[in-house]
This record gives structure tokens, C-alpha cells and sequence, in this order.
């Protein structure tokens, strides 16, 4: 897909705002280190979860609820610069925001348990794990849909292509979701000998096909959001093409199988996170907590 300055500057239907117009209020130092904080979450996330790996609840779920309050102080920092009574602006911010406010909690608990035993031990984490994940898309995905209420009446056909793609993805992450969550873990308690039965090798390559689906198409919609933020004034240019470059070179390395070399398997490994592809829109409800359209 080429992007282009004369497609993301087309004016809209109404005539309405072009892309690079949107509207910033100067930031003081305060609200920049919120900025910066909110934008570093993911990232600590992330590096903590795969650095640290699993420590004690005791610890973990503390240091998860101070994380919601510092996050909920730092928004309240941002101006909301949107016109007076654009309620649907924040509210589909907010939307956005959420599924990575409850995310961080996965920092403690590490990666998933790589053996049977291992994930039997933490059976009970591995439930909340797996249904804070399908908490967290529903969210997405309600914020996917205020989103394209928000850009409707000025950009219709990438919000609506966007919107169409998370509809088709989100009930694939849910039933992927609940496989992790629920499935394997009966399943799990039945295995008497380290030999899979032949319905637990067909299930695995079933629910790899959904996930590699359900996840190129969350990026894919990703792509298409950022192209109709662009177009209604929401995003600069540049700020367009890099999430459409990103979310689409994810989209595409997670369609990369595990038999590839070891650094293409494992960028496709990374990619296909479960929390990982609602990362971009979790910026996305950042930035429209504090900008606003040239012409809203």
C-alpha cells in the first residue's frame, strides 16, 4: 500500500480539515512528563514482563494499581483541547486507553508457563491472564467503534474499512483467547504421559490459524484508523506513514511460520503477543486526548 501527502491531504466530504492541521496546545513540563509516561508504558511492560519474568501476586498487583493511579494522573494532566461538548473525542480516547491500562498487570506474571507442569502450577494466573486479555478487546474494540463514530461524518471509507476488519478480528481473539485461558488448561489436566493425543495436535494448528488471522487483521485495521486520523486532521503525515509502515510490516511478519530462521520466527513471535497489536491504538486514544482537528 503507498501512501501518498495528495491522499491524506484530500479534503474530506464536508470540506473539512487536512492532515499535518491538527491543533496543539503548548505542553508545560508537567504535562510532558506525563506525556512520556504514558507513551512508556507498553515499553516497561513489556521489558519487565520478559526481563524480570513471574514474581509474587503480592508484589505484582500493588505495583499494577499504583501504575492505574500514575497513568490516571497523567491524563488528567493532559489539556483536552477538543471543541466544548466533544464528549465522544474522550470518550473514545479513554476506550482506547483502557485495554493498556490493564495490561501492565501481565508485567508481573512474566511470560506464560512453557511446560505442562509449569502452567498447571499457575493455572488460576493463567485464567486471569487470558480474561483480562478478552476484557481487554472487547474494550478495543468499543473504542475502535466510538473511533469511527468520531470520523464518520468526515472520512468514511478507511473508518469504515477499519471498523470492518476489527469486527471480523475481534471475535477470533476472543475464541483464541479462551482457548489459552480455559481449553488448555482442562485439557492440560487430562494429559497422564508427555505424549499429545492427536485432537490436542489438530486443536494447536487450528487456533495457530486463528491467531495469525485474528492478529494481521487488528494491524490491518490499524493501519486503516491512521489513515482516516490523517485524513480528518487528527494525525500529521508523518505520524500517519509511520503507523501504516509499522502495522503493516507487523501484519506481515506475523504471517511468518515458526519453521523460519530463528530471527524472523522470533520478530513474529513478538508481533503476535496477544497485547502487543493493541499497542497502536492505545497511542492513539493518547493523541486524541490532546489534539484536536484544525477544523473540527
Amino acid at each position: 500500500m503507498m501512501i501518498t501527502e495528495k491522499v491524506l491531504s484530500a479534503p474530506n466530504a464536508d470540506g473539512g480539515a487536512t492532515p499535518g492541521a491538527s491543533g496543539r496546545r503548548h505542553l508545560n513540563a508537567i504535562q510532558k512528563v506525563s506525556l512520556t509516561y504514558l507513551f512508556s508504558v507498553p515499553f516497561l511492560t513489556f521489558l519487565l514482563g520478559f526481563g524480570v519474568g513471574h514474581v509474587n501476586w503480592q508484589w505484582y498487583v500493588p505495583a499494577w494499581l499504583i501504575n492505574i493511579l500514575i497513568m490516571a494522573l497523567a491524563m488528567r494532566q493532559l489539556p483536552r483541547s477538543h471543541p466544548s461538548g466533544s464528549r465522544l473525542a474522550i470518550v473514545t480516547a479513554l476506550l482506547l486507553i483502557a485495554p493498556w491500562i490493564i495490561f501492565p498487570l501481565f508485567a508481573g506474571m512474566g511470560r506464560p508457563p512453557q511446560t505442562i507442569q509449569g502452567w498447571l502450577d499457575l493455572e488460576g494466573e493463567q485464567h486471569t491472564r487470558f480474561n483480562l486479555l478478552i476484557l481487554g478487546g472487547i474494550l478495543a474494540y468499543l473504542g475502535t467503534t466510538s473511533l469511527y463514530q468520531l470520523l464518520q461524518h468526515k472520512e468514511k471509507t478507511f473508518a469504515a474499512l477499519g471498523l470492518a476488519l476489527m469486527t471480523l478480528a475481534i471475535p477470533l481473539f476472543l475464541i483464541n483467547m479462551a482457548y489459552w485461558g480455559s481449553f488448555l488448561s482442562a485439557s492440560f489436566q487430562s494429559f497422564k504421559t508427555s505424549n499429545r493425543p492427536d485432537w490436542y495436535l489438530a486443536f494447536r494448528e487450528l487456533f495457530f490459524v486463528i491467531s495469525t488471522a485474528e492478529v494481521s487483521l487488528i494491524y490491518l485495521a490499524t493501519a486503516m484508523f491512521a489513515m482516516a486520523l490523517g485524513r480528518t486532521g487528527y494525525l500529521k503525515f508523518r505520524a500517519v506513514r509511520a503507523y501504516v509502515i509499522i502495522s503493516l510490516c507487523a501484519g506481515l511478519l506475523n504471517l511468518v511460520p515458526p519453521s523460519a530462521p530463528d530471527f524472523f520466527s522470533t520478530m513474529s513471535y513478538l508481533v503476535s503477543i496477544p497485547a502487543i497489536p493493541f499497542i497502536m491504538f492505545y497511542f492513539m486514544g493518547i493523541k486524541l486526548l490532546y489534539t484536536r482537528p484544525e477544523c473540527p
